[in-house]
């Protein structure tokens, strides 16, 4: 009997520890309607843009979790449960093509964001500002980036506890406690 309890004592750490696998719902848009909401056409080159969209998700309380010029992808983490992904592409002379893709975490689950007023409240429009340009809808025909996955990581330590009691009471259905924000010494710096 004592070794029984001692093996389960033995694997419990690694069961505890197992990753939680999470359903992707994709949206219920057409490609044509999603490809609409999520692209926006800029007159500016795709490293200022690049530039601009990590200022604007540094602003706006995100961290970024990737980032790479060569493929002109940013993803950033904002609360643990909001991760977006900007992939930028050349178009023609001195214009660029800027996808945005939003996807919300909840107990298992990640769904995609397709809300044309959120794009545009919470990402475009702070985007627009922060670099003094307008951006323009994408004209029928245009080719758009695909739409890429965010990447999130938990990278502070209050971050990761938040993320555990979330998974903790989603499975007891009961209400997370709320979380304290993050300070600037948790924020990844520009």
């Amino acid at each position: 009997m004592r070794k029984i309890f001692a093996l389960g004592l033995a694997v419990l750490p690694a069961v505890a520890c197992a990753p939680v696998q999470t359903e992707f719902v994709p949206s219920t848009r057409s490609a044509v309607e999603l490809r609409a909401i999520q692209s926006r056409v800029v007159q500016s080159d795709p490293v200022t843009v690049l530039r601009g969209v990590a200022g604007t998700l540094h602003d706006l309380g995100y961290r970024i979790t990737r980032a790479d010029a060569e493929s002109g992808t940013i993803s950033g983490t904002r609360a643990t449960t909001l991760r977006v992904v900007f992939v930028v592409q050349p178009r023609g002379t001195g214009e660029s093509v800027v996808r945005a893709n939003a996807t919300v975490l909840s107990a298992h689950r990640e769904g995609q964001v397709d809300s044309a007023e959120f794009y545009a409240r919470n990402l475009f429009e702070p985007l627009a500002a922060f670099m003094h340009r307008e951006f323009a809808s994408l004209p029928d025909g245009v080719d758009a980036p695909d739409a890429g996955r965010p990447v999130a990581e938990l990278n502070t330590a209050a971050e990761r506890e938040a993320a555990a009691r979330a998974a903790v009471a989603a499975r007891s259905g009961a209400t997370p406690a709320a979380t304290p924000a993050a300070t600037p010494t948790d924020r990844n710096p520009r």
